[in-house]
């Protein structure tokens, strides 16, 4: 196994940015040969180009103003993508401030990330810990994401139903076949009547007055990944 490591970075504070590499820099385990890219739009286009990155790291959240004119706007559409283009995508951290249950459940069940860490007073240290562990093929998620995920698991179980139900209406299931599609993936109290219901709620809550415009309101959203 190499003992360099090439890391791209997705960050859009330049203070942010430095004081990682730096830590990184600090690794003993591997050397580290990091590039920092500020927004998510340029990040892409160097990972079409780059076919050699070990790890790539990144935030959620970027200022409004540093995504103007961007076509991927947050970390959540760029990891998407990523996984997207590619048959085999490089392991994938999130770095970031954003502690929001149903984001955390997305990228760490849904999408799969191998690593989560809350940005923080001793984050830095976790995130050196956590390259050194997924660079021999493990996952780091830290405990504060465990923690909350753990706070929330009811209301998230009922968030991956709903984004079962939107997902598949997307895909053209009817509303009938949906008790059967959805027990075959493991849910168990999914009657018609309940469903019926959380879709009812779900276009009061997205104020929708179809079911066609509420699965247009969720894909904006990215509630579901097609």
């Amino acid at each position: 196994m190499s003992k360099t490591k090439k890391v791209l970075l997705v960050e859009d504070s330049s203070g942010e940015a430095k004081g990682i590499c730096t830590r990184l820099s600090e690794i003993s385990e591997f050397t580290i040969n990091a590039t920092w890219i500020d927004t998510c739009d340029k990040a892409l286009k160097v990972c079409k180009k780059e076919d050699l990155i070990d790890l790539i790291i990144v935030d959620l959240h970027y200022k409004k103003e540093s995504q103007l004119s961007q076509e991927i706007e947050n970390g959540e559409d760029f990891i998407i993508q990523i996984r997207k283009c590619f048959k085999s995508p490089p392991p994938i951290v999130v770095y970031s401030m954003i502690n929001q249950p149903v984001i955390i459940d997305l990228l760490v069940n849904s999408i799969g990330v191998d690593g989560y860490i809350i940005k923080g007073r001793k984050s830095l240290d976790e995130l050196a810990f956590a390259l050194n562990l997924i660079f021999i093929g493990g996952q780091y998620i830290s405990k504060e994401v465990r923690q909350i995920m753990d706070a929330n698991k009811d209301a998230l179980d009922i968030s991956r139903m709903d984004r079962a139900i939107l997902r598949k209406l997307f895909k053209g299931a009817q509303i009938k076949q949906l008790p059967e599609l959805l027990k075959n993936d493991g849910f168990t109290a999914c009657g018609q009547a309940t469903i019926e219901n959380r879709i009812r709620d779900l276009k009061d809550y997205f104020n929708a007055k179809t079911t066609l415009q509420l699965v247009a309101i969720a894909k904006e959203k990215k509630i579901f990944i097609v």
